[in-house]
C-alpha cells in the first residue's frame, strides 16, 4: 500500500521509487504529516474548550474524545515512521516532536477546569515549529529531494 501511495505522489521520481526502502520512508513521512495535521488541531481545540468557563461538560468530553481518537492514529503513524526510518536522527527527531506534544496533552488533561492561565497561553504549534521544519528538511535531504 505504501509503495502504491508513493508511486501516486507527483513529487516522487522514478529513481526514488527504485531505491531500496526510500518509497516506504517517504510514504511513512507523508502519513506522519497527515496524522499530525489532524491530531494537533484537535488537541488545540480541546485545550481551548477546556479553558473557557462557559464550556459544558458534554462539549469538553466530546472534544476530548475527538482528540484521543486522532491521537491513536498519530501513534500508529509515529510507529510506522520509526519502523521505516529505523534508528536514525530523523526518527529520533520525529519521536521528540511527538513526545513534546504528548507531554503538553498530558498537562492539558491533568489540569483543572478551566485551564490555568500559564497553560492556556502556551502555543504548542509554535513550540514545535522549528523542529517540524528541521524534520522536513532532514527527510528531504535523506531522500535527495
Amino acid at each position: 500500500m505504501r509503495q502504491y501511495k508513493a508511486n501516486l505522489n507527483p513529487l516522487l521520481t522514478i529513481s526514488l521509487a527504485n531505491r531500496n526502502g526510500q518509497a516506504n520512508m517517504l510514504a511513512a513521512y507523508q502519513e506522519l504529516r497527515g496524522r499530525f495535521a489532524e491530531w494537533l488541531p484537535a488537541e488545540v481545540e480541546y485545550a481551548a474548550i477546556k479553558s473557557r468557563r462557559s464550556s459544558s461538560r458534554d462539549k469538553i468530553e466530546k472534544s476530548k474524545s475527538d482528540a484521543v481518537d486522532k491521537l491513536a492514529w498519530a501513534i500508529g503513524a509515529v510507529a510506522d515512521f520509526q519502523s521505516a526510518w529505523g534508528e536514525s536522527e530523523v526518527s529520533d527527531l520525529a519521536g521528540g516532536i511527538f513526545y513534546h506534544v504528548a507531554d503538553w496533552c498530558d498537562e492539558i488533561e491533568s489540569a483543572p477546569f478551566p485551564l490555568p492561565a500559564d497553560l492556556k497561553r502556551r502555543d504548542i504549534l509554535e513550540e514545535i515549529s522549528e523542529a517540524s521544519t528541521d524534520l522536513h528538511l532532514m527527510v528531504c535531504e535523506e531522500l535527495s529531494m
